[in-house]
């Protein structure tokens, strides 16, 4: 698994909890929502009672005043059909006008007296209009106080119509006692963070301003509960602020089928409706941030598990591939082996299990003095490392040659518990250069037979110079061949593993570049030896020729030559001979380059022509690390430099520093 598909998928997960955390806390909310709902309705309805019930107990003041305690109006109620009408209203207003003040302080807004037969007698407001005549008739007819409402150009009126009795209960009439539905409201409202309002169920169906800013599904289930007369409570915005609307049936017509509904809201952003939504606004975000830290650090921890799944992985193919071809063994601070790969098995012929728990000195060759492993385990001690070649034996007494580094191995605590070394097989190599040797030798022997063969054609001195122009071409021999048996080794171990096949073709390719070096080297011999001395040579011919012979490497390395020459500019000194100076200037340049690794190189041969030719060779090769000597063992292309010049009776010096260097040959010219 990727990180990528790991991520995709703790986010698929976050999202789903989150998506399940907001369907939660969104039924919590809506049943603390509800809740405080009913609670405003019981509170709008306690408030409504208090104060309705204030002007219940008020009418029933006025009417014991009236009707009870003082027996004067019971008995002009008596008369009324035995006097004058007019004076029978007089009479009434006399008797009242003076408590009615007294009544006025308990928010009375009037006084009215009907007749047994339904007629007004007589009203204490001046321009009362009279909207009671069906209340009326009702208590006349049911011979029952009534409570209901009356409205009056927008005015709501709450009415109380008792019947009046006399002494052996006979009905006399009917006494309508009204308040002011204003006059309770503000009541309701003071020190209250409601407000409030008397609606009839009629007006709020048919006008859409009572409507708020309700839904279509809260307009619906709003009306269908006002048909049922059934108190209602519901939330609504304004200005994007949650806030409760309470409506409560406080009073039915008796002339049709609508309600008296008293209207409660409450807007103030501060109300319990507001706090609950910002408790739960929070609560969410809070629980929001605790989910994404659950699944941020269980996502990490996945994660780092998995990765150390996949290093584990790694290491474990990396140790297996290391166990199946590279000759590694450990062992612990007495020397005792711990470990040892399938090749050091093989190339000591022990098997894994005759390895183990035994000292690393069983492969110990008998001509190996002990004096050198006591070096051995100084340098390794003192430098934390040794670099070497050893000379063992196997099982069976056959010697073998390994080139390995032996370095500590530690624990956690950083202190060294044993060594491990990593070796490669030499054998080969180790063979290659007896074979080199003893070639040389044979080379050697058969250019002595030469030399007293055919004395006329080469003189004494010539013959020295030639055998150590051999010597050192065989010098120059070795390490091509050391590096074609290393690379053969390493292409064995890779075609082990058959994935590798791009490895495969790079060692090949670099096989055959030190083997196309090797034949150049061996043609450059065979060139010498041709008679062809006495033709005249070409500079400007001879350094082409040089150029695109080393061009695979010059561009390898970056390195650049310039010259700018006469093309009539030749010598006496034989194409190949000469061929053969510029060649190993150019190879010596490659060498100190890759000595001093400098970015960009660049070589400007420049020629000289007077009596005789001086070639200055120029390079900006800067560093501490140029070996510029004339040393066969130090520096064998300018040795060889040397000797070809002086064979041809020649000058060869140089001048170095640490910022260039600058070479200087003279030879005999002669133009064509």
């Amino acid at each position: 698994m990727n990180d990528k598909s790991l991520g995709v998928r703790y986010f698929f997960y976050f999202l789903t909890s989150l998506f399940v955390l907001i369907f939660i806390i969104n039924i919590f909310k809506e049943d603390e929502i509800q809740y405080s709902l009913e609670n405003y309705k019981k509170f709008v309805h306690k408030e409504y009672l208090k104060y309705s019930n204030e002007y219940k107990n008020s009418s029933e003041l006025i009417y014991f005043n009236e009707f009870v305690k003082n027996k004067q109006l019971i008995k002009t109620f008596k008369n009324i059909n035995n006097t004058n009408l007019n004076e029978a209203k007089k009479e009434i207003y006399n008797h009242l006008k003076d408590s009615y003040l007294f009544y006025k302080t308990l928010d009375v807004n009037d006084i009215s007296f009907y007749s047994s037969s339904n007629k007004l007698l007589l009203s204490m407001q001046e321009n009362f209009v009279d909207d009671s005549s069906k209340i009326v008739a009702e208590v006349i007819l049911n011979k029952k106080e009534l409570s209901s409402f009356k409205i009056v150009d927008d005015n709501y009126f709450l009415i109380f119509s008792k019947p009046i009795f006399d002494e052996n209960l006979n009905f006399l009439g009917v006494i309508n006692i009204e308040f002011n539905f204003a006059t309770l409201i503000k009541k309701l409202e003071y020190n209250n963070e409601f407000s409030f309002s008397m609606i009839i169920s009629n007006q709020i169906k048919l006008n859409k301003s009572f409507y708020f800013n309700l839904t279509d599904s809260q307009k619906s289930l709003l009306i269908d509960n006002i048909n049922k007369s059934k108190d209602f409570s519901l939330i609504t915005k304004n200005h994007a602020i949650d806030f409760p609307v309470v409506f409560i049936p406080v009073l039915k017509s008796l002339t049709n089928e609508n309600s008296l509904y008293l209207v409660a809201f409450n807007s103030n952003k501060n109300s319990n409706i507001g706090k609950i939504e910002k408790y739960f606004d929070v609560l969410f975000v809070i629980v929001t941030f605790l989910i994404f830290i659950i699944f941020y650090f269980s996502f990490k921890v996945k994660y780092f598990k998995t990765q150390k799944l996949i290093i584990d992985k790694k290491y474990q193919e990396l140790h297996t591939q290391i166990d199946d071809n590279v000759i590694k063994v450990e062992t612990d601070l007495e020397g005792i082996i711990t470990y040892a790969s399938k090749p050091f098995c093989k190339i000591s012929g022990y098997s894994h299990k005759e390895l183990l728990g035994r000292n690393v000195n069983l492969l110990k060759h008998s001509n190996i003095s002990s004096v050198f492993f006591e070096k051995l385990w100084n340098e390794l001690q003192t430098n934390k490392i040794w670099e070497g070649e050893i000379k063992n034996q196997d099982r069976y007494g056959n010697s073998y040659w390994i080139k390995g580094v032996i370095f500590p191995k530690y624990d956690y605590e950083n202190k060294v518990i044993g060594y491990i070394s990593i070796r490669s097989n030499i054998t080969d190599t180790k063979q290659l250069e007896k074979i080199n040797k003893l070639l040389k030798e044979d080379l050697s022997n058969k250019l002595n037979e030469i030399r007293m063969k055919d004395k006329t054609l080469v003189d004494s001195t010539k013959v020295q110079l030639m055998s150590k122009i051999i010597d050192s071409l065989g010098h120059q021999w070795k390490q091509p061949i050391l590096n074609i048996s290393s690379l053969i080794y390493n292409l064995k171990v890779i075609i082990k593993n058959e994935e590798n096949s791009k490895d495969k073709l790079e060692l090949i390719q670099q096989t055959e570049f030190e083997l196309k070096n090797l034949s150049e080297v061996l043609n450059e011999i065979k060139y010498l030896f041709q008679q062809n001395q006495k033709k005249k040579s070409n500079l400007t011919d001879v350094i082409k020729e040089s150029i695109l012979a080393t061009q695979e490497e010059l561009q390898a390395n970056n390195i650049k030559i310039k010259y700018d020459l006469e093309s009539e500019i030749s010598t006496i000194i034989s194409f190949n001979e000469l061929k053969n100076i510029i060649f190993n200037m150019i190879k010596n340049c490659i060498e100190q380059k890759k000595l001093n690794n400098q970015d960009e190189v660049s070589m400007i041969i420049n020629v000289i022509k007077e009596d005789d030719l001086l070639i200055k060779i120029e390079d900006n090769l800067k560093g501490e690390n140029k070996k510029i000597d004339e040393n066969r063992h130090s520096n064998s292309y300018l040795y060889l430099v040397k000797l070809f010049v002086e064979k041809n009776k020649g000058l060869f010096w140089f001048e170095n520093t640490n910022y260039n260097t600058t070479y200087y040959i003279k030879l005999k010219s002669e133009n064509i």
